[in-house]
């Protein structure tokens, strides 16, 4: 008998991203997220790319107490066939699509900390469709270039008044009234517009619940108030928009909440987010639906 043929990894880098993943066939990248996903097997990677700096901190937010609170379980440290400085895991996430089984390596460069997640439906894990030991393969493999490879998702035709001012999470984007990212005083609340890609295609079963759970979950906020979902198609897309009034934690102000929450063709969500102050209020808040429908996916 002849020995199985071996699968040939390609080195593949992610979009808005430096990272290099070796990948296996049927891999692409992402419409959603920084990262490639295979829809054949459900299988995705997301790719968070941080500061240097962040290394210490994030591994240690890496322990079963931490992840648990984030509804991720069964977690189990391992080692990965790397000779950078790391931290590996595996755990599980349940969801309204059933478990997903998590694997993460984070790991330090030069000039760079990086996070690859991957999640995988557990039923795939549990009768050998995806192997662990493949996936491990994949991100013991992960490395960064010298240039990011640029590559917008979306656009939006409308800004109103506000400017871009920069990348938070690979593919989510922040816009705001002087085009700055940073506040000029730490802990400044500052009106701003977002638009954020979930970071995987599960499917949105109870569009109307999730997406005032979403916006309820944007952290600084306390006594929301959100008013009716209404249904709403941009740019080919279905999906839900909301407004709600909540309070800033740190300084008590009012502040105006908007979101709009498309639903993505094949699962996953692009959420668009304005923040307004009670300065802002009464010039911007009427401009974040004009900006959410102003979005069109990239051809």
């Amino acid at each position: 008998m002849s020995a199985p043929a071996v699968v040939q990894a390609t080195p593949q880098q992610a979009p808005n991203s430096r990272v290099v993943l070796d990948l296996p066939p049927g891999y692409v990248p992402s419409p959603l997220f920084s990262g490639f996903q295979d829809d054949a097997s459900g299988v995705s990677y997301v790719i968070l790319e941080a500061p240097v700096g962040e290394y210490d901190k994030m591994a240690h937010g890496f322990t079963a107490e931490d992840l648990a609170k984030r509804g991720i379980t069964q977690v189990q440290k391992g080692n990965l066939p790397r000779t950078d400085p790391h931290v590996y895991m595996r755990a599980v996430q349940k969801s309204e699509a059933g478990a997903y089984a998590k694997f993460f390596v984070l790991f330090r460069t030069a000039d760079q900390t990086v996070l690859v997640s991957v999640n995988v439906p557990q039923r795939s894990i549990d009768d050998g469709a995806v192997k662990p030991e493949d996936i491990e393969r994949v991100l013991a493999s992960a490395k960064t270039t010298e240039k990011r490879a640029v590559r917008d998702l979306y656009s939006l035709s409308y800004l109103g008044p506000f400017k871009e001012a920069g990348r938070l999470v690979g593919t989510s984007k922040v816009y705001t009234l002087d085009g700055r990212l940073e506040p000029e005083r730490a802990g400044e609340t500052r009106s701003a517009f977002m638009v954020a890609p979930s970071l995987d295609k599960r499917p949105v079963t109870e569009p109307d619940k999730q997406s005032v759970a979403l916006l309820a979950s944007l952290p600084g906020y306390k006594d929301f108030k959100p008013g009716e979902p209404r249904a709403i198609n941009i740019g080919g897309l279905d999906g839900v928009e909301v407004e709600a009034e909540a309070t800033d934690e740190d300084d008590g102000k009012p502040i105006h909440l908007y979101q709009a929450m498309l639903l993505g063709k094949d699962g996953g969500y692009f959420r668009l987010i304005g923040i307004a102050t009670p300065e802002d209020v009464a010039q911007i808040a009427g401009e974040f639906p004009k900006i959410a429908h102003s979005f069109a996916l990239m051809p």
